[in-house]
């Protein structure tokens, strides 16, 4: 058994991994809260583009059926109506080229999964240690559960949303904000490391 496999089967609950697990949590809850404020916008411009088009679906059809061959100067009316028809055709692929409907319900989900890693740390790092389940196995499920949402999501987040962010948290004291959010934060080292002395050779 190497070193590595040596110190992993001994992680325990401590103090170090509380600070740990809080910060991930604090992390957690902005990106929650990020990806809900992704999913209001794009829930809403995707409304805005459904309503849009059933409106101008709606007046193409019942004006082509209320003006028939009516003509000015032979001008036929049915062709602004069939432009109307265009647009609406038009802002339909438009609508489904930009995605709107899916990037909502894709930040709804990741909402969702945020929310779900905040409460698993939560209700962990709030009981006493006795009542805890394996350390090790506990740390593995959330990393991966934390690794996976942050691939799938994290690119996704509009800049201006994670500026928001910033802006929201940065004054809680010894709050924990993601990088993304344009505040990198220091890495601590395990407080028990030490290097080994070098042997100098002349």
């Amino acid at each position: 058994m190497s070193q590595e496999e040596t110190d992993t089967s001994t992680l325990g609950w401590s103090s170090e991994i509380d600070d740990l697990l809080a910060t991930w949590c604090d992390k957690a809850k902005c990106f929650e809260w990020m990806h809900t404020e992704a999913f209001s916008l794009f829930d809403k411009k995707s409304k805005d583009f459904m309503i849009s088009i059933n409106c101008l679906t709606a007046i193409s059809g019942v004006s082509n059926v209320i003006a028939g061959g009516f003509a000015i100067n032979g001008f036929q009316l049915a062709w602004v109506f069939g432009g109307i028809s265009i647009a609406a055709s038009t802002l339909n692929i438009l609508q489904d080229k930009l995605g709107y409907q899916s990037s909502s319900q894709l930040h709804k989900k990741l909402a969702g999964d945020w929310c779900t890693i905040k409460s698993k740390i939560e209700e962990v790092i709030t009981i006493p240690y006795g009542a805890r389940k394996d350390c090790k196995t506990f740390m593995r499920y959330i990393r991966d559960d934390i690794g996976k949402a942050a691939h799938d999501g994290n690119a996704l987040i509009p800049e201006y949303i994670r500026d928001a962010c910033y802006q929201k948290f940065k004054d809680l004291s010894g709050f924990h904000i993601p990088d993304i959010c344009g505040q990198m934060e220091h890495t601590k080292p395990y407080a028990g490391a030490k290097a080994p002395l070098l042997e100098v050779t002349s």
